[in-house]
């Protein structure tokens, strides 16, 4: 999964990034990834997404 490409919505605007880092909740075992952005938005070069409930989309 590290290193693939996805796009993630950061305040309602699609940002593309690689995943660098995936790890689990401790509690439910949910997946979460950690992904840098191309192109920080307002400040922020790195979010952390739950592919199961956040916008997410990998490219191919």
């Amino acid at each position: 999964m590290t290193g693939r490409r996805v796009w993630v919505s950061v305040e309602g605007e699609p940002r593309l990034g690689t995943v660098v880092e995936r790890t689990y909740t401790p509690k439910k075992g949910s997946e979460l990834l950690a992904v840098e952005l191309d192109e920080p938005a307002d400040g922020t070069e790195k979010v952390v997404v739950n592919p199961a409930v956040d916008d997410v989309l990998f490219e191919s």
